[in-house]
C-alpha cells in the first residue's frame, strides 16, 4: 500500500506539470495551489470591472462526474507517458466497502494520491 502510493505519487508529479499547462485558465477546482477563493475573485474581477462583458456565471457541480470516467480513453488521454502499465492498474483497483471488494469498470477511485479529489494543493504563502 504504501509502495504503491510512493508510485502515485511519482506519477502525479510527473503528469501535472504537462498537464496544468494545457488547462483551461478560468477552471480552478482540482488544480494546485488554486481554490474557490481564486474563482470568486476572479469572477468578481471580471463582473466589476471596467466595461464588463460577460453577464452570468456557470458553476456546474457534476455529480458522479468521476464515476463515468472511461478507462480506454484515459488511457488514450495519456499518450506515451512512461508509466502508462503501471497508471493502467490504478483506476481499475476496485474499492472495499463493508468488507466486501468491488470491482471497478468504470470511473477512478477516490481518496488515492493521484485521484483528483485529492490533488488539490494548499495556496502558498
Amino acid at each position: 500500500m504504501i509502495v504503491d502510493r510512493c508510485l502515485q505519487a511519482v506519477a502525479l508529479g510527473a503528469l501535472e506539470s504537462e498537464w496544468e499547462a494545457r488547462f483551461e485558465p478560468k477552471s480552478y477546482r482540482f488544480r494546485p495551489g488554486r481554490g474557490c477563493h481564486d474563482a470568486i475573485g476572479a469572477t468578481y474581477t471580471k463582473l466589476n470591472g471596467k466595461n464588463p462583458q460577460r453577464v452570468w456565471v456557470l458553476d456546474a457541480d457534476l455529480t458522479a462526474a468521476f464515476d463515468r470516467i472511461d478507462h480506454a480513453r484515459l488511457m488514450a488521454a495519456l499518450g506515451t507517458f512512461p508509466a502508462r502499465g503501471l497508471v493502467r492498474l490504478w483506476p481499475k483497483a476496485g474499492v472495499v466497502d463493508r468488507g466486501r471488494f468491488a470491482p471497478i469498470e468504470e470511473g477512478t477511485p477516490q481518496g488515492g494520491v493521484i485521484s483528483p479529489s485529492t490533488t488539490t494543493r494548499p495556496r502558498a504563502g
